[in-house]
């Protein structure tokens, strides 16, 4: 007799009553790049770009005044499903596409929103509070890079977006071309909570890249 056992937390197992055990887990290396208002506009200054991505700052060798990395996050159940499903090839979802990825970050460090803290694997949002002053979902900046193994995005959050304490990050999917500060309408990939990154000031541009490693 053998038993099935399923956990989405930062990854997805099974295991079996047996001498094997196979596992898969999607972990989130979060990597955080700051700009000061100084910087922001001698890049605007000097690419004639208002709002710059990450990108056009590397391009100009600007340095960020600070970086940082947050390791893990848990999958949602939802994000597992998603993931199922498009391997399986049901048909009529939508992918982990550069059109329709967002990084959303938010200031919950209770759960005000549809999000818990700690996250755990059902949550459908952030926990942070509906609002710009609370949270901010950011549409990525071009084509996701893929390699082996890993799928990683970047959004740059601009000098009047995202201006709050850093506490959560999450990945949704399905909400094309769209920035937002309401609760998540899509679906949640995945969800991180207590990440303690600062706060960011109007005319800051800060940018956050997800590198997603499957194993």
């Amino acid at each position: 007799m053998s038993n099935d056992l399923a956990r989405a937390s930062d990854g997805i197992g099974v295991g079996v009553l047996a001498p094997m055990v196979e596992s898969a887990r999607g972990t989130t290396i979060w990597h955080i790049e700051r700009w000061d208002e100084d910087a922001t506009r001698w890049v605007q200054r000097r690419s004639g770009i208002l709002n710059p991505i990450a990108d056009v700052f590397r391009r100009l060798l600007v340095p960020s005044y600070e970086t940082s990395e947050v390791v893990g996050n848990v999958v949602t159940t939802a994000g597992w499903t998603r993931a199922s499903n498009l391997l399986t090839a049901q048909g009529g979802l939508q992918a982990l596409s550069a059109t329709a990825v967002r990084i959303g970050a938010g200031d919950g460090t209770t759960s005000a929103g549809g999000g818990s803290v700690p996250a755990v694997a059902a949550d459908t949002d952030l926990a942070a509070a509906s609002g710009s002053t609370h949270r901010w979902f950011q549409i990525v900046g071009g084509a996701g890079t893929v390699s082996t193994n890993t799928l990683a995005f970047t959004a740059t959050f601009g000098t009047a977006d995202g201006n709050f304490a850093w506490n959560e990050f999450g990945i949704d999917v399905g909400t094309p071309t769209v920035t937002s500060s309401a609760v998540v309408a899509a679906l949640l990939y995945n969800h991180k909570t207590s990440i303690a990154q600062g706060t960011k000031a109007s005319g800051q541009t800060w940018a956050a890249t997800a590198t997603i490693t499957y194993t």
